[in-house]
């Protein structure tokens, strides 16, 4: 297994050294928490290395996403156009929004159907548009999965996920990729978050500090064997992340 790093030296050295392709990244935060923005920090880095982006949005429509990210310096329908992304966004396929970019795939879902045909679009993305490169999927939001489809249906849905992964990591030959996963607390059970942070590799917590711009960044899980949980310090200023 190849390790990736995420081109932010402070965070890969507190991962122990970088990211294990074929693995998840659960960042948890809380309302008034900014730590979310560290996903697509990852993405923007990892595309100037020649990955590409999938984003898989089931909590808002992509313009409300796309003011938030224009914050941070990243826009999804720009990067879209030059073919460093797709979305599958199940947002809009629950609620038949109708896009007309390419890039942006989409169809009618409910409960029962969602995970074939979210399988389903993702190979045709893997086919039309990722092809050789590496995947960097970001999950925005696990919450919003389960506001969308119910906890439980969506952790039954993660486990057969898993076990599709094992079989294309066993039969499959292409770049694997490395998957984030966001997750709002305040939004979500906690018997929810330990099932997800069962099935992730890597777990980075965020706590906004009251009267105090910094967040606490708890690096709580990390395969490799640097690794040792620390702390750090998170800041959003000016568009800009910084982790002290």
């Amino acid at each position: 297994m190849e390790l990736i790093n995420t081109k932010i030296p402070p965070l890969d050295e507190a991962l122990g050294g970088g990211l294990v392709e074929d693995s998840i990244l659960l960042i948890t935060y809380d309302t008034y928490s900014q730590g979310w923005t560290l996903a697509f920090e990852i993405l923007k880095r990892r595309i100037e290395e020649g990955d590409f982006g999938v984003i898989i949005n089931s909590v808002v429509p992509l313009s409300m996403l796309n003011m938030e990210l224009k914050r941070i310096g990243f826009d999804l329908f720009e990067e879209g156009e030059k073919g460093n992304l797709g979305i599958i966004d199940i947002f809009a396929s629950f609620y038949g929004i109708k896009y007309r970019e390419p890039y942006i795939y989409y169809t009618d879902m409910d409960q029962e159907t969602y995970l074939p045909k979210f399988m389903s679009l993702y190979r045709r993305m893997l086919k039309e548009r990722i092809k050789d490169r590496r995947p960097i999927g970001i999950q925005v939001t696990a919450d919003g999965f389960a506001f969308l489809i119910g906890e439980e249906r969506e952790l039954r849905n993660i486990q057969k996920n898993l076990a599709t992964k094992e079989n294309a990591l066993l039969h499959e030959k292409r770049k694997r990729p490395i998957n984030i996963t966001l997750l709002n607390k305040d939004r979500a059970s906690q018997r929810y978050l330990s099932w997800l942070s069962l099935y992730s590799q890597y777990q980075i917590e965020f706590r906004p500090q009251e009267e105090k711009v910094e967040e606490k960044m708890f690096i709580r899980k990390s395969p490799l064997p640097n690794f040792k949980p620390t702390t750090r310090m998170f800041k959003l200023e000016n568009g800009k992340i910084s982790i002290i």
